[in-house]
């Protein structure tokens, strides 16, 4: 009995390191895309410009505001300069890591979503280039440039990330992913209030940071949602094969 014990484990963990494999392998392949597409800064300032105008018509271009009333307390600010540099891959990283011995298929089911949903997400960023606000707005700051001493990114330094890659946003919409995930297997009250407030955290953070427009969260957020739709699809389609009879042959 104990020796069928420490096999399972033996596989499960290998099973573990697979998984784990196969994201880093998605991340690397994701950063060396991004690394190498040349950024196009005409199209990402027009791009960025339009974003702008039309969170002027809807109502929704607050990004200075808001930012403003955060430099009000600037190690606030440095905090979430910190938070949005590691938390990103990081907190998405532990979150896997918790789901993956919380549900096996829930793991692959939300692995796959954000695989696809960054593979969209490419997609957007070569043909539809965008700069950030800290870039494409005299009046709002680069908080990790002027607070903290970081370029992630500038017509100057694009070594750490092409920065004209703003849309949609993967912080917010990777923050949308792991929300869901936590509201959905989360067994304590606990779990499921920071699925609630984490993607809120997050996009607050790209916004008092200057890396994104709130159009570019709301972007990510619809590009995580068509990941995980496709995936279902797919699974359902899966299923429907596996379900149906395989006709008899008859004999002769």
């Amino acid at each position: 009995m104990l020796t069928m014990r420490r096999r399972i484990a033996r596989l499960s963990r290998r099973d573990g390191v697979r998984q784990i494999a196969l994201v880093l392998v998605a991340v690397g392949a994701y950063e060396l895309a991004r690394v190498a597409i040349e950024p196009n800064w005409p199209a990402a300032m027009a791009n960025a410009r339009r974003i702008a105008e039309l969170e002027r018509s809807l109502a929704l271009g607050f990004e200075r505001e808001v930012q403003d009333a955060f430099l009000a307390i600037p190690d606030l600010v440095k905090a979430l300069n910190v938070f949005y540099f590691v938390g990103h891959f990081l907190l998405t990283g532990i979150f896997f890591v918790w789901l993956f011995h919380r549900s096996r298929d829930g793991f692959r089911s939300f692995r796959d979503g954000f695989l696809v949903a960054t593979a969209l997400a490419m997609l957007v960023h070569w043909q539809f280039p965008t700069a950030p606000p800290r870039l494409a707005d005299d009046q709002i700051l680069d908080t990790l440039r002027t607070l903290s001493g970081i370029d992630i990114g500038s017509r100057a330094s694009t070594a750490l990330s092409n920065p004209v890659f703003a849309v949609p946003s993967l912080h917010a919409g990777y923050a949308a992913g792991v929300g869901l995930g936590l509201l959905a297997f989360g067994r304590r009250a606990a779990t499921r209030v920071l699925g609630v407030l984490y993607p809120a955290v997050v996009t607050l953070t790209i916004i008092v940071t200057g890396n994104h427009f709130l159009f570019d969260a709301i972007a990510g957020v619809l590009v995580m949602a068509l990941g995980f739709l496709a995936v279902g699809a797919v699974r359902r389609w899966q299923k429907r094969r596996q379900d149906t009879p395989v006709p008899a042959v008859a004999s002769r």
